[in-house]
């Protein structure tokens, strides 16, 4: 198993090295490109293609990874509802457009993006259960490569689209070519065409599996986008544009990183579920790593947000340097709780699961709603706030009521982290006082702070230098054996 792992975080990493400049191009180089006005409007859009393509997969694809075993005429069955599913959200969401114009005061470029983008969900359907199928049969070279070549492709043609002045059309196309790049990609990579004869019965197993977490899907998304929403209707596109910038620059990052550990950890944990001593020794290990490489580099952004954002995306985004430095805090417990709904799907929990994405849902909510009187600022402060006093403790307790994972484990294995992150912070805050001669060397000098502030803290703790004695560890004995293999 630990082969599987290496060889995919290979793979994984690999294709994260080559997706790196396309992703900082994305985050850096399209937005001085753009206005925030682009940015906002197709963030108004954004929202409903995520929660449509939830609906869409209904589960099935957690559903395909974690089953015993599969058939083709099943998986054919499976297939064929999710296209039909796919072309009717799209006229759905097609016919729907003029209404979604409405919402946002009759914005007149909202409605086109939204009949344009509903082509997306077609697009969704025909891939969802071939990418499935690709993570169940662990090929994660595949998957690396279609991550890679659809976000290079999707960014390529976002950057031409915007040089000749295309302005939100620059995100839709890149959004579509990504689509579009991975949509042939799973298909070459499973190599199957759906030639059998669908069957539906018996199917009703794998939709009661997915429904529980799609809906809490759902429900996280609805959570991570109603602020979008509402700020777009309340705010304008301007304002809107300005908090996704913030936003995105805070937890995209997160967000892919997410992405490529439930490629990897998620089939692996799935296999270890019955091993409860593997299964707990497997994810400690993973989130400790992630702390201890994660943890110093957010204190850090969000320390010198008001240097970094103008640095980095502009003047034209100084705007959005607050609202970075407010969603940072929220990212501070990301390492660990974003890994979570692993530990729910890979045991099965598919209720508690739902139960939580309910809670983090309307409690999220609750928070847009009571910072929206302060605008886009006011609601990134108060769902910061609100996510690291309230959310992370209570998914902490609840993901640890059952299973191999103990609430004692995830707090002992945080505690040298946090207390780098604090130590980190103040000593980053003290270094903003002193000059520098340019932005650069403020922001690297910060960086290097951070990072050697919390590694030398947490080397104070048994568990932050079991840690890191892992860390050479894996370099010393995995790299190696996979730079013979690549010979």
């Amino acid at each position: 198993m630990q082969t599987h792992a290496v060889n995919g975080a290979l793979a994984i990493g690999i294709a994260q090295l080559i997706k790196l400049p396309f992703q900082i191009g994305s985050l850096i180089v399209l937005p001085r490109l753009l206005q925030p006005v682009d940015y906002g409007i197709y963030a108004m859009i954004d929202p409903l293609i995520a929660i449509a393509g939830l609906v869409l997969n209904f589960g099935i694809s957690q559903a395909v990874i974690q089953a015993p075993a599969l058939q083709r005429s099943q998986v054919a069955g499976l297939f064929w509802i999710t296209v039909t599913a796919g072309f009717a959200a799209a006229a759905l969401m097609f016919a729907a457009s003029p209404l979604v114009a409405l919402f946002y005061n009759s914005n007149p470029h909202v409605g086109p993006v939204a009949a344009v983008s509903s082509i997306f969900l077609i697009l969704t359907g025909l891939t969802n259960i071939h990418e499935a199928l690709l993570n169940r049969q662990m090929k994660f070279g595949w998957v690396a490569m279609i991550s890679a070549v659809s976000m290079a492709l999707g960014f390529a043609a976002s950057v031409a689209a915007a040089l000749t002045g295309a302005g939100y059309w620059a995100l839709v196309l890149g959004f579509g070519v990504q689509q579009i790049v991975a949509l042939v990609g799973c298909w070459l990579g499973v190599g199957w065409i759906p030639r059998e004869k669908p069957v539906f019965r018996g199917l009703s197993r794998f939709y009661k599996f997915g429904a529980p977490i799609m809906l809490a899907d759902a429900a996280i998304v609805m959570s991570r986008d109603a602020d979008s929403v509402l700020i777009g209707h309340r705010v304008g596109d301007v304002g809107l544009g300005h908090y996704d910038r913030g936003n995105k620059l805070a937890l995209i990052p997160m967000e892919r990183i997410k992405t490529v550990l439930q490629q990897l950890l998620l089939p692996i944990l799935s296999r270890l579920n019955e091993e409860a001593a593997r299964y707990r020794y497997a994810y400690l290990r993973v989130i400790r790593q992630l702390m201890l490489f994660m943890t110093p580099g957010v204190v850090a952004v969000g320390v010198t947000a008001p240097v970094l954002v103008p640095f980095v995306i502009g003047e034209q985004w100084a705007p959005a340097a607050p609202i970075f430095a407010w969603l940072t805090l929220a990212a501070l417990h990301r390492p660990v709780s974003m890994t979570m709904d692993m530990l729910f799907i890979s045991q099965a929990r598919t209720r508690d699961y739902l139960v939580w994405s309910a809670f983090s849902t309307v409690t999220s909510l609750a928070s847009f709603v009571i910072g929206l009187r302060w605008g886009a600022l006011g609601v990134a402060a108060a769902f910061a706030l609100s996510d690291l006093l309230l959310r992370m403790p209570v998914l902490w307790w609840w993901v640890t009521r059952r299973g191999p994972i103990r609430m004692a484990d995830l707090y002992a294995s945080a505690a040298p982290f946090a207390a780098g992150a604090a130590v980190a912070f103040v000593v980053v805050s003290l270094l903003q006082r002193a000059p520098f001669p340019s932005a650069f060397l403020q922001l690297a000098a910060s960086a290097i702070l951070a990072y050697a502030a919390a590694w030398g803290t947490a080397a104070l703790f048994k568990r932050g230098r079991a840690t890191m004695v892992d860390t050479l560890r894996l370099a010393q004995t995995e790299l190696p054996r996979l730079l013979r293999r690549g010979r």
